[in-house]
């Protein structure tokens, strides 16, 4: 089954991810985050009968809102990696900055009829 981003991916985005976060709870961000990015396009790449094929090369918009968005809600589970707190706010406003713009594409028909067709 594909995914639109990965574990390495969210690691790299956000450096100060705790260390106690496991892989296995980072992965659950990500499934999470692409349940909302699936929902807000209202369609999927993933599950036995995907809507279209993921080819992250394609369809970066997609990798980019689930990675912001599997970054945000580690940080949100965890933030003991930032030096304080505004710090990891600030990083959470970029981070949903970004997925917002994302999604907003990704929700658009034209957007869509875009991507899945690319």
């Amino acid at each position: 089954m594909p995914t639109y981003t990965t574990y390495d991916i969210v690691k790299d985005r956000v450096k100060q991810i705790s260390a106690d976060l496991t892989q296995a709870k980072i992965e659950e961000n990500i499934n999470q985050a692409e349940s909302i990015v699936d929902a807000v396009m209202k369609m999927t790449a993933r599950g036995s009968n995907p809507d279209f094929t993921f080819d992250a090369d394609k369809h970066g918009i997609i990798r980019d809102a689930t990675t912001c968005i599997a970054a945000l809600l580690c940080i949100m589970y965890d933030s003991s990696g930032f030096s304080s707190r505004a710090e990891a706010a600030f990083i959470c406003d970029l981070l949903w900055n970004e997925a917002n713009r994302c999604l907003a594409l990704l929700y658009d028909e034209k957007g869509k009829n875009y991507l899945k067709n690319l």
